[in-house]
């Protein structure tokens, strides 16, 4: 019983060594550092994969999997492999990564609130003038998309004396905050936001969802933060909306590349700020026992979570 590990571009040594400890039944795997003779050699023995942006079809090489664990909470890598075995697929919510990326738009809430980029210029201009504001129960977040991400970034912002509001496309209800739902209070939320953060996963349905004629049902000078996707945002779309003024600041922390282009025409603009994914890092030290739990639920039978359901399931049920 072995496992296999495999967070494609990022580290995978922190990973091996608290699983390594949480388990030390189990051998495990780094699939970057073996060939395919080898993977071919050990692949009746790999009963779990920990993985993240895997390569499609290899999953299929194990005869005896039984769970999918994903390094993220995001599933389009996986959600793109039809080849993947019927088995459970289960998400990696850690609630260390949504109390960062709760932060990470508190902090930057509170940046566009008190217009703390005007007071950076007036810095480097050597000027001393006050501007006035509104009480923060005055500006209005809406978040897209109320998962989990959504709801904590919702819940801190209201918490926080922020009129937070939030809109999903299935009916959701968070004490004390508007929900809208559905295409047809879209734009009715869109119309009532001074800033827009964007946590919808990336699916066939979310791919430039924020395009042109959403960028231009919100308020003349709204602002936008980008915690999710970069594939969601039609970027030819913003950029034409922060040209024209229309949104007035762009805080990015995911791109439809990445790392972004040198030649990228975000990095220059003076009206956006970039961060480099790091909204919500995701953490061995804490988000480790959360895989090995859900592989201790598998093998006693129990139901892993969050499990998700693959495109290709969902469609064969219908």
């Amino acid at each position: 019983m072995s496992i296999l590990l495999n967070n494609h571009g990022y580290d995978n040594a922190s990973w091996a060594e608290i699983l390594g400890e949480l388990l030390p039944e189990q051998p495990l795997y780094i699939y970057n550092q073996l060939d395919n003779e080898t993977l071919d050699a050990i692949a009746s023995e790999i009963e779990y994969a920990v993985i993240w942006n895997h390569p499609a079809g290899d999953l299929q090489r194990y005869p005896n999997l039984k769970g999918i664990l994903l390094l993220g909470a995001g599933t389009e890598h996986i959600d793109q492999d039809n080849s993947v075995p019927d088995l459970p697929i289960v998400r990696l919510i850690d609630p260390e990564v949504l109390n960062d990326m709760a932060l990470y738009t508190l902090y930057w809430v509170m940046d566009l609130h008190r217009q703390f980029s005007v007071y950076r210029q007036q810095q480097q201009q050597g000027l001393w003038q006050r501007h006035d504001i509104g009480q923060p129960r005055d500006f209005r977040v809406t978040v897209l998309g109320l998962g989990a991400v959504g709801k904590t970034v919702a819940q801190r912002l209201h918490n926080n004396g922020f009129t937070a509001q939030g809109w999903d496309r299935y009916p959701q209800q968070i004490d004390g905050i508007s929900c809208y739902e559905g295409d047809e209070q879209l734009a009715t939320a869109l119309a009532e936001t001074d800033v827009l953060v964007n946590c919808l996963p990336l699916t066939a349905g979310t791919r430039h969802f924020i395009n042109d004629t959403r960028l231009q049902q919100l308020p003349e000078g709204a602002a936008l933060i980008n915690i999710s996707r970069g594939e969601v945002i039609d970027d030819q779309a913003l950029l034409k909306a922060l040209d024209c003024q229309h949104v007035s600041r762009a805080v990015l922390d995911a791109f439809a590349i990445e790392p972004l282009p040198e030649q990228s025409p975000y990095w220059q603009h003076p009206q956006v700020d970039i961060t480099p994914h790091m909204s919500g890092a995701t953490y061995a030290r804490s988000a480790a026992r959360l895989i090995a739990d859900n592989i201790r639920r598998i093998e006693n039978g129990e139901a892993p979570f969050p499990l998700h359901q693959h495109p290709s399931r969902i469609a064969a049920a219908s």
